[in-house]
């Protein structure tokens, strides 16, 4: 039933084409998207983000060639003393899809409702540098302190030290809500609320329809502050599994893949590849580090003997050559760039008798089964993970892998019973990203780890432009992160991806993009897509 209704979305778009004058002209844009994306909201998920380079949107959101920032719902700022304080001047004359204005007030409540630790959004971290925030996470503070409305046009977000690259580096990550909706919903509610299935923003696209886990269909926004766009709609099709989108791409029911949950597995490549219609991107960096991840407040994994174990047990430069066939980089510390990662590492080599001893050394119960989460579903990553549990299990560690979608991950991690899983991060544009996987405090993805002189070195990092400077900071972050191993580093990733010619601007936009750009809204110039002719 589910692969019928799907094949039907082509039909849909072209009856719905017909039915208006203009859909004709301007046409539809079909983009594929993975299940668990929509209904837990943008607060919450990573690939929630897609629908706020359309329907929502932020101050600035980072360009697609990923060297600066497009001005957004700000239409410019200023900082006056260097990177403490800025002052952000909102575009005039917005207004959000419903009809009611767009102000400083909605720029608040948003910057209030990511940094709520009622909320519980693993983004807040992004604001962790804001005035009052520390105040505000432990409760002797209802707000941040350092985000005011100067007047309904202005905003002055102040932080607690300088910081220059703040905006280009964080704040790119946080969405704008409408207050007059969300601010009647209660903080604890605000995760799965309906509003998530029925946004008003106020990007290029309005929200029109959305048929749980088939499809959401965005209209034309003719009033949209950087004019009005060329396409009529796009309607994103939502998949469970990579390998119906790769079918789907195939007989052209979908110009774009989804860039989360594994891109083209490269097996596929080569029959992509012979395909005209098609633009192939092969061998598109990720800058995604992949992780087995632990629950360090399970206390089977608290241990850091029990985590080296593991590294040290998983032949990781074999997979990269067999499974991954060549895909990818051996990495042994969070960051994927290297000019932030130290030159002298624990390398974690393959060495499985020192797993053996090692947690022979942590007294590990090899009797007792892991439960193991993951969520690529395409074949190359099955095999990894079943090559994972290969190893593990030659050196006494039961894994029993479970796939589940965003949604049921984020439920596992809400009830405390998440143990281990096989994960990856984007954050290829800057080191300074990876802050939600490893500073104290960070819910959910820190899974209890923190180290004083890991947060302090990653707050010394945003307070120089100066490559150099900054460096060394996280390069003596790398060698305490390889040590500790809150996350067992895997490899650097590669993420192939494919899109479809008809549509103008799409496969364009990611050739010039120099990486896979994730969690944040980008800034692509969607509004000037439009169909060949």
């Amino acid at each position: 039933m589910r692969r019928f209704l799907i094949s039907l979305l082509p039909a849909l778009a072209l009856m719905l084409a017909a039915g208006a004058a203009k859909a004709e002209e301007g046409g539809t844009f079909r983009s594929a998207m993975r299940t668990g994306c929509i209904e837990m909201g943008t607060l919450h998920t990573t690939c929630g983000h897609r629908l706020d380079e359309t329907v929502l949107q932020g101050l600035v959101h980072i360009k697609w060639t990923g060297d600066g920032v497009q001005p957004m719902l700000a239409e410019s700022w200023k900082t006056p003393d260097g990177g403490k304080t800025y002052v952000f001047s909102l575009r005039h004359g917005v207004k959000w899809h419903d009809g009611t204005p767009f102000t400083a007030k909605d720029v608040v409540f948003s910057l209030n409702l990511y940094a709520n630790p009622k909320v519980g959004s693993p983004w807040s971290q992004k604001l962790s540098a804001v005035a009052g925030y520390k105040a505000f996470q432990d409760g002797s503070a209802t707000s941040l302190a350092g985000v005011k409305a100067v007047d309904d046009a202005t905003v002055q977000i102040e932080l607690d030290s300088a910081k220059p690259l703040w905006v280009e580096l964080q704040l790119i990550a946080i969405s704008i809500f409408p207050e007059h909706i969300l601010g009647k919903v209660a903080p604890a509610d605000i995760k799965g609320n309906a509003f998530w299935v029925n946004r008003v923003g106020t990007g290029p696209f309005i929200w029109k329809k959305y048929e749980s886990d088939q499809y959401v269909e965005v209209d034309r926004n003719p009033d949209y502050f950087l004019g009005a766009p060329k396409l009529d709609r796009i309607i994103y099709q939502i998949y469970k599994d990579v390998p119906p989108i790769i079918a789907a791409l195939e007989t052209q029911e979908v110009d774009a893949m989804s860039y989360e949950g594994g891109g083209v597995p490269i097996a596929e490549l080569p029959r992509l590849q012979k395909l005209d219609y098609l633009t192939v991107l092969p061998k598109f960096s990720a800058g995604l580090p992949t992780y087995l991840q632990f629950n360090l407040e399970n206390k089977r994994f608290a241990d850091v003997r029990v985590r080296q174990a593991m590294l040290y047990a998983i032949d990781r430069k074999a997979i990269i050559e067999t499974v991954k066939q060549g895909a990818g980089e051996v990495l042994n510390t969070l960051f994927p760039q290297d000019w932030a990662r130290a030159k002298d590492l624990e390398p974690y080599d393959y060495n499985p008798d020192k797993a053996k001893q090692l947690l022979t050394d942590a007294g590990w119960d090899a009797s007792q089964p892991v439960d193991f989460i993951y969520y690529y579903s395409d074949q190359m990553n099955v095999d990894t993970v079943t090559a994972i549990q290969s190893y593990l299990a030659a050196v006494g560690v039961n894994i029993q892998p479970r796939l589940l979608d965003p949604a049921a991950i984020n439920q596992i991690y809400a009830d405390g019973s998440f143990q281990m899983g096989f994960f990856a991060q984007g954050m290829g544009l800057d080191p300074s990203l990876g802050s939600p996987l490893v500073v104290c405090g960070a819910k959910p993805l820190a899974m209890g780890y923190c180290n004083p002189k890991v947060d302090e070195l990653f707050n010394k990092g945003l307070e120089s432009n100066d490559r150099a400077t900054r460096a060394a900071s996280y390069q003596e972050a790398s060698r305490i992160l390889n040590q500790d191993l809150p996350k067992a580093w895997l490899w650097n990733e590669v993420r192939p991806l494919a899109f479809n010619n008809r549509i103008v601007g799409l496969a364009q936009h990611f050739k010039e993009q120099p990486l896979v750009i994730f969690n944040h809204p980008v800034y692509n110039e969607v509004e000037k897509w439009e169909v060949a002719k």
